[in-house]
This record gives C-alpha cells, structure tokens and sequence, in this order.
C-alpha cells in the first residue's frame, strides 16, 4: 500500500525535519502547520479536485445516456436533465468550497495570522 500515493511517507519526513529543527517550543505548531499544509495543498486538494471532475463526468455521460436513450418518454428525458443539472451544480459547488478554503488559507490565515499560532510567551516570569 506504501501510503497509497499521498505521500505520507513524504509528510512524516518533513514533519520530523520541522520539528526537528525548531529549536523554540513556541514555533512548533507553526512548524507542524507549515508541513500538513504544505501536504495538504500538494496531495489532498488535486486529489479531491480530481474526484469532483471524474463524478460530473460520469454523470453527465450517465444524464446523456439516459435522454439520447429516451425515445419520447417524457420521465425518462426529466430523469437525465436532473442528472446533468445535478452534477453541474455539484461541480460548481465543489469549486466554491475549494475557492472558499483557498481564500481562508491565503488571507485570514497569512503571515500575520501565522503568529496567533504561535504560544505566547510570558513577559514577566515569576522567580
């Protein structure tokens, strides 16, 4: 199986090499962060992203099938503009989630962001 081509070997490599050279306690989830992100953007993302086109695929082939197989039935011919309504709606939707988790890793979670990440440090430590 070897981690099924997502490179998991690759994530816990990278992960031990980011732990392993932060040196500040306090920037380790930034450094857990920067690799399962990393990860995550690399492997997961074109891999959903691939699912989601393979499925509007086949079920608009599956929609076409249906109405070129209708032959006046009028049921039959709704049945299969649903289908391919169906899974134009639901591609489109994906891309909108994809846009959506897109914008909130690239804005809201952007170098400024990053450093909410990170513990804060005590100030005024107590003898």
């Amino acid at each position: 199986m070897a981690g099924l081509g997502l490179g998991l070997e690759e994530l816990s490599t990278k992960l031990q090499s980011n732990v392993a050279t932060t040196s500040d306690s306090n920037r380790l989830p930034t450094a857990i962060y920067d690799a399962v992100s990393s990860w995550l953007g690399t492997r997961i993302f074109p891999l959903i992203i691939g699912v989601a086109i393979l499925a509007t695929l086949l079920f608009t082939f599956y929609g076409a099938f249906l109405y070129f197989t209708a032959y006046g039935d009028e049921n039959r011919a709704t049945q299969a503009k649903k289908s391919i309504t169906f899974a134009i709606v639901g591609f489109i939707i994906t891309l909108l989630a994809f846009s959506i988790s897109a914008y909130v890793q690239n804005i809201i979670i952007s170098d400024q962001g990053r450093t909410e990440l990170v513990a804060p440090t005590n100030s005024n430590p107590q003898p």
